[in-house]
């Protein structure tokens, strides 16, 4: 048995070392536009909000040619926009969102779908109009979900579109109330650049 163990680890690691040395790393910059919202359901006249993005990920080939790894790091602004008696309002939410698609080329396109983490770096408050109350620390740090998206690539240039849905609810106790369970739902279009 310790001899199929150490058997299987040594496949593993000339499997590993051999991928590596093969693998031709690429990075890239990606930015575009966002149009985003967060399913409130109390929200009065609740519409998009047009925001945007822009990151730095990596391509990690898996199988040459075929599928790849893509991880990225990047800034987006999300949130959603609502009118109260006519007036347009907005709740803006500044997030790092990491994610983590697999890649499927076919020619000069390529499909993605994968998980992404996000973390709020802002801290968006939300007011009571009622009563002209605001709601401080309305909403969770964290978020999750899963991205999918179609790209064109072309040289060293690259267009695309994806959206991403949070399945994490972000309100917090003191604001579920007023507003409702929310998740984050992204759709974005970029251009980006491969080195």
């Amino acid at each position: 048995m310790k001899n199929m163990n150490k058997n299987t680890i040594l496949i593993l690691a000339l499997f590993l070392i051999s991928f590596g040395t093969k693998a031709q790393l690429k990075f890239g910059v990606r930015a575009g536009l966002n149009a985003s919202n967060v399913s409130f359901p109390n929200l009065p006249n609740k519409s998009e909000k047009i925001g945007f993005h822009v990151g730095l990920f990596t391509d990690i080939p898996v199988v040459e040619d075929f599928m790849s790894v893509q991880p990225e790091l990047s800034y987006s602004t999300k949130g959603t926009a609502f009118k109260v008696l006519s007036e347009k309002q907005s709740i803006n939410m500044n997030y790092v969102d990491f994610f983590l698609p697999v890649s499927f080329k076919m020619s000069d396109f390529n499909i993605n779908v994968g998980p992404f983490a996000s973390y709020l770096i802002s801290t968006p408050d939300y007011t009571y109009y009622n009563n002209n109350s605001v709601l401080v620390d309305a909403f969770k740090k964290i978020d999750a979900g899963l991205t999918a998206g179609l790209g064109y690539n072309f040289n060293k240039m690259m267009i695309g579109v994806r959206y991403n849905q949070g399945f994490i609810d972000v309100t917090q106790d003191n604001s579920r109330a007023l507003l409702g369970s929310g998740k984050n739902a992204v759709g974005q279009l970029s251009i980006g650049y491969k080195f």
